[in-house]
């Protein structure tokens, strides 16, 4: 009957676990500290990654707050707009001086937002990636808003400088100060929660001066549109 043969380790068995012990060990050790550095990356990958969303969402503050700013300024417009189109209601009014000029809609960022979603976001909590999910859908809404309302004042550049009005432009007249109104309200409606909602999540609007082209172009939209009589006599 043959026997069958077993090998052996040349130094034993026990110097042989010993060995395996220590490649197993290696293993698990490299595969932990590869781990760890992958982690690691991934933290402050995603630590760059929200500081700039940051600087994003501070610019999109002051880009919005800059319209905020001019309000007073279009609604100024809009009253004497509406005064106009008023005296015109019964066929026969004043003529319109000056330039209608619409204010001015800065656009909003989201290139820093977007470029995130696949690599970083997926490694974001829970309740910080809905907090910036809900900014960016109130930077969203604005940003559609500001896109009608340019639209709306676009219409109005009609009557710029009219010296009358028949009775259809009236109306159509009243139904674009309504339009702007409404638009305006719900930009200055929806701005206080925005900004609370980011001063929550520590990020306040980038510090900025109004620059002196949009003041003037806020002091035009509400004060170079000014109304008078045709019957006026003229300065000699």
């Amino acid at each position: 009957m043959r026997r069958l043969h077993f090998i052996k380790p040349p130094a034993g068995w026990s110097d042989f676990f010993t060995e395996l012990v220590i490649v197993v060990v290696g293993v698990f050790v490299a595969l932990g500290a590869q781990e760890a550095v992958n982690n690691w990356n991934a933290k402050r990958e995603l630590g760059d990654f929200r500081s700039a969303v940051d600087r994003e969402v501070a610019e999109n503050l002051a880009a919005y707050e800059r319209r905020v700013q001019q309000s007073s300024c279009v609604n100024a417009r809009l009253d004497q707009l509406e005064a106009w189109q008023s005296d015109w209601r019964d066929g026969s009014g004043p003529m319109m001086l000056g330039r209608i000029r619409r204010p001015i809609g800065y656009t909003l960022g989201q290139d820093v937002w977007a470029s995130g979603l696949a690599e970083n976001l997926r490694e974001m909590p829970l309740e910080q990636r809905l907090n910036y999910a809900g900014l960016y859908a109130g930077f969203q809404t604005y940003d559609n808003l500001r896109l009608r309302e340019a639209a709306v004042w676009q219409s109005l550049y009609a009557y710029d400088q009219a010296t009358s009005l028949t009775p259809p432009e009236v109306n159509t007249l009243r139904g674009l100060i309504l339009s702007a109104r409404s638009l305006g309200w719900s930009i200055d409606g929806n701005w206080p929660e925005l900004k609370q909602q980011a001063a929550a999540m520590g990020i306040a609007p980038n510090p900025y001066t109004l620059d002196p082209v949009a003041k003037r172009v806020c002091a035009a939209i509400a004060f170079s549109g000014a109304v008078r009589p045709t019957s006026q006599p003229e300065n000699r």
